[in-house]
């Protein structure tokens, strides 16, 4: 549902959409990197080993996010075939990203335990405590989120890994088609309770951090 509220649109611009251009950001690097390290230069030589979010953007995730708050990024290409070995670079490479974002939400944790303790701070520089916070929930939310053995998620890809061919999935392009329809299927129609399911997953965990 379509949100033109003044307060809404305030909030994206200071605290939604700077965080979400980080998280992403870094869980795409995150995945670059690994492939990179294991031997795939697929990545780096279509721009992707950067930290600028401009490569990792997928405008129509992004407008989807922001309109419908449902979102997604670029995905960086991985010749999985590349890798020094396919199983284990499957899961490392997969791992790469959602762990990204957990090192994010470990490293920021404390920090913004301190700035929430600190009076001082509070009072002249509350906007960076609370866009930290929005970074850390993020950061978990799209780790948790990417787990989902799910058809383009990163779970799926680790699943695959573990099977006796898994070379068979990486060639079946329908699965990723197929597999997001799926996806926005369980998030959008409200009978599936994904949300719900989701969340109780999600807030545990992000109790850890904040």
């Amino acid at each position: 549902m379509f949100n033109f509220s003044a307060s809404y649109w305030i909030n994206v611009l200071l605290f939604l959409l700077p965080s979400v251009l980080i998280v992403l950001t870094l869980h795409e690097f995150g995945h670059a990197y690994a492939a990179y390290k294991l031997g795939d230069n697929t990545a780096k030589a279509m721009g992707r080993l950067s930290l600028n979010p401009l490569r990792h953007i997928d405008w129509v995730g992004m407008l989807s996010l922001l309109f419908f708050k449902i979102g997604w990024g670029k995905p960086v290409p991985v010749d999985f075939f590349a890798l020094k070995s396919l199983r284990s670079g499957m899961v490392i490479v997969s791992l790469a990203g959602p762990g990204m974002n957990f090192l994010t939400a470990a490293i920021l944790s404390p920090i913004y335990k301190l700035m929430i303790h600190s009076p001082t701070f509070l009072n002249n520089f509350s906007y960076f405590a609370i866009l930290t916070r929005y970074i850390i929930m993020y950061s978990v939310l799209l780790g948790v989120f990417n787990l989902i053995p799910i058809p383009p998620l990163d779970g799926s890809k680790i699943i695959f890994a573990l099977t006796k061919r898994p070379q068979r999935w990486l060639l079946d392009d329908s699965l990723n088609l197929y597999g997001m329809i799926f996806i926005l299927a369980l998030v959008m129609i409200p009978f599936f309770h994904f949300n719900t399911i989701l969340n109780a997953i999600f807030q545990p965990i992000l109790k850890l951090f904040l």
